[in-house]
């Protein structure tokens, strides 16, 4: 079971001092009273706090990169604080299950903007990513949706520990199971729509990212303005040049929207793959066709109509991105080896791999090997600069800026820090290995 002393991982043989917090899997913190220590601590007038769960789980979340200061934070920071403190234990106590049954899964904090769930406004959601070690696919699970799979995790265990025969339930009933039959969000691409308050073409193919704002493909879009005929406005119809976006107000205008279709998303998630949107005030999705492929041809087209023309649809045009969601199912693959290993296998190789494959995007490796002291100079240097940004995101909170989206620069941040010290770490630790998986990256 995984161990840590006052938020650290414990990993050799350590002296204990007094108040030293020390945390067994997930669910039994102990804290060390130490008489001699306390008597001389209190005898010269040293502060001894009080040691409780959440500060113990508090500790923790700061140690794994997490900014846990409450100072200069805004109401809906946090909230965001408190749900990921509370959600980290109930993380790792379903790691350990999963461990123990060997389920082969493994379970991880995920920070989800609202423009990654779809929406052009709301606050920075903690969602649990759920990975399953064998086929390497993953899910996105919501706040409640987690905790109800938990509960139920914790009762298979009870059942397994208790020797019950029929601990282990079929896949309907198996707290972790997730389909491949259903979508998931390979990503979304916000589509700006200023070029309608101009009658201005757009034809671009637009980034799609996922909640990590990782490229995931090109969206291929078209906007094209229409006459009353509904034929393409061009260049030459000097009738309909907008030299200011308010010329409009009470007139009518015509547009076609077109989804062409998409280029370069994963081939892990390019089963039935389709887009979906609300542009304005729509009440239903418009949704493509379902395409098996990694470069979909929908060519999904739709002529809107607005009369009359009014501020409220112009301050849309001109400050309200459109979000466009494209979904996939993922494909049930492995190397044919990985289901004969342990959960805790699988994770320690999982791990390796993508550290080795981040080492190698970090050192822009090319052919069959890396320089490990080269990687370890670039990881350090970015470190410095990501920690350079988030003081300037500390100090934008304790200035009570508001200019600054604090808890999207949080969400991006804290994961791309914790990469980064991970990778220096496991560098530094092999750089010597003869045998290391590391230094072999092909």
């Amino acid at each position: 079971a995984r161990v840590t002393l006052n938020g650290d991982s414990l990993t050799a043989r350590t002296e204990l001092n007094h108040c030293d917090r020390i945390l067994f899997s997930a669910g039994h913190v102990y804290v060390l009273h130490h008489p001699y220590q306390f008597k001389k601590a209190v005898k010269e007038g040293k502060e001894i706090q009080a040691v409780t769960w959440d500060t113990v789980q508090t500790e923790i979340a700061e140690k794994s990169g997490f900014d846990v200061d409450r100072k200069g934070k805004t109401e809906e920071e946090l909230l965001l604080q408190e749900d990921l403190i509370s959600l980290m234990p109930m993380v790792n106590e379903a790691n350990a299950i999963s461990m123990e049954l060997d389920k082969k899964k493994a379970f991880d904090i995920a920070l989800v903007s609202p423009q990654a769930r779809g929406l052009a406004k709301g606050r920075t959601e903690v969602m649990v990513k759920i990975s399953d070690l064998v086929h390497q696919n993953s899910w996105l699970w919501d706040r409640n949706k987690f905790i109800n799979r938990k509960y139920k995790m914790l009762e298979m265990y009870q059942n397994y520990v208790d020797g019950d025969a029929d601990w282990d339930l079929s896949e309907e009933n198996d707290p972790f199971y997730e389909t491949v039959a259903s979508h998931v969000l390979i990503g979304q691409a916000q589509i700006h729509l200023k070029c309608l308050a101009y009658l201005i073409s757009f034809e671009e193919s637009v980034i799609i990212t996922d909640y990590q704002a990782q490229e995931r493909g090109y969206l291929q879009i078209e906007i094209i303005p229409l006459k009353e005929d509904e034929t393409p406005i061009s260049d030459e119809d000097d009738d309909y040049f907008v030299e200011e976006p308010k010329e409009l107000i009470g007139k009518t205008i015509k547009y076609r929207f077109k989804v062409v279709g998409a280029k370069g998303l994963p081939h892990k998630i390019s089963n039935e793959v389709y887009c979906e949107f609300k542009l304005y005030l729509e009440d239903k999705a418009n949704q493509t066709e379902h395409t098996t492929s990694k470069n979909p041809d929908w060519n999904w087209s739709k002529i809107y109509s607005h009369s009359p023309v009014t501020e409220q649809l112009l301050e849309y045009f001109n400050e309200e991105p459109l979000i466009v969601k494209v979904w996939g199912k993922q494909r049930l693959e492995s190397d044919g080896n990985a289901a004969n290993k342990t959960t805790k296998e699988l994770k320690s190789l999982n791990e390796k791999e993508k550290l080795a494959s981040y080492m190698k995007k970090v050192a822009g490796g090319q052919g069959s090997g890396v320089d490990l002291a080269a990687a370890l100079h670039k990881v350090e240097y970015m470190l410095q600069m990501v920690s350079g940004v988030k003081k300037l995101s500390d100090d934008a909170k304790a200035a009570g800026k508001k200019t600054v989206d604090v808890a999207a620069i949080d969400s991006i941040l804290t994961p791309e820090r914790m990469k980064l010290e991970d990778v220096s770490k496991v560098i530094k630790e092999e750089k010597n290995n003869p045998n290391s998986q590391i230094c072999c990256i092909q």
